[in-house]
């Protein structure tokens, strides 16, 4: 079926949609959801949650999409970089007192630009991100995407995970494979996502199916590890959001004094940046990580959210510098 062409600027002035690249369903079209309303988790198409919240379903329209994007404008990028050294201070303190092993910290940048649309083409601009999206929901928030990390997917009873940690410019991937501070943020992720998988698969069917392998992105290169298992008979996809939500590679290892580390360190909530977003079907289901992830705040005001992974090894001019390569 030939997909149904739209305007995204036509989509500006709606609300209660949300519009997703095709690696949400595995498709070679777009996917929009229109007419977005509250759920039942076993009845719903979409979840969708932030950091520091639980997640919410909904139902809508869906169709297959395709449209153009736009020129490219320029965008006014700001971020206050000053407090990155004092954090980094701080966690591997946390880490030499053994209350924490790692730390996901983030900053938020701030962007002005005159709609969504000059977002998304802007993230679009040389590749579509694997889970590119657009959203707009009452009660939630808007915010546009272009995360390259999935958080699970779901197909018959095999759940998939590929946590993503490690970061190096294009040029440098000898550099990042020989990086054993890199080698080990992303030991540390698998780890914890085996623990999580342990909690909602058959008793030893979780495995690391590739423990180190580098994805390229236009703009950097990313180290992701592959996990999967067999899900008892029970277990919902609700149950497993419930179990994955936040994302280890966002909080830190172990996950909850993490969290209260990132709680006292940043200086404000993460909000739908770190969240999660998913697509849901009783075949198959998939959910990707809200990073490279900006939300509008007021106007043509949004912040947009960069982080980094902090270990006993970091040198904050190294995490500075990684942080500027997402932004």
């Amino acid at each position: 079926m030939t997909p149904m062409r739209i305007s995204l600027e036509a989509l500006t002035a709606q609300k209660n949609f949300a519009l997703l690249a095709p690696g949400y369903r595995g498709t070679t079209a777009w996917t929009l959801i229109r007419n977005l309303r509250r759920a039942e988790p076993h009845e719903s198409r979409l979840v969708v949650a932030s950091y520091e919240g639980a997640p919410q379903y909904f139902s809508g329209q869906e169709s297959d999409v395709q449209f153009e994007l736009g020129p490219v404008s320029k965008l006014e990028v700001s971020l206050d970089d000053s407090k990155v050294a004092e954090a980094v201070s701080r966690i591997r303190e946390s880490i030499a007192a053994g209350d924490v092993y790692q730390v996901n910290y983030t900053l938020r940048a701030q962007v002005t630009c005159d709609s969504a649309v000059t977002l998304l083409t802007a993230l679009c601009r040389r590749s579509v991100p694997r889970f590119a999206a657009w959203f707009n929901i009452d009660g939630v928030g808007e915010c546009v995407s272009a995360s390259p990390e999935m958080l699970f997917e779901v197909e018959g009873r095999t759940i998939r995970a590929e946590p993503m940690k490690g970061t190096a410019r294009p040029e440098d991937r000898e550099l990042l494979l020989a990086s054993e501070k890199d080698r080990a943020e992303l030991a540390m992720i698998t780890d914890m996502l085996r623990d999580d998988l342990n909690h909602v698969c058959e008793a030893h069917s979780v495995k690391v199916v590739n423990a180190r392998r580098v994805v390229e992105l236009p703009y950097v290169l990313q180290t992701v590890s592959d996990v999967e298992g067999t899900l008892r008979s029970e277990m919902s996809v609700q149950q497993i959001i419930q179990q994955l939500h936040p994302g280890a590679s966002i909080t830190g290892a172990p996950r909850k004094s993490a969290m209260s580390h990132i709680a006292s360190l940043e200086s404000q909530p993460r909000g739908l940046y770190c969240g999660l977003l998913g697509v849901l079907s009783p075949t198959q289901s998939r959910a990707a990580l809200l990073i490279r992830t900006a939300t509008r705040t007021s106007g043509t005001t949004w912040v947009y959210g960069v982080g980094a992974g902090i270990t006993w090894n970091s040198e904050s001019s190294s995490e500075i510098n990684e942080i500027h390569m997402k932004l």
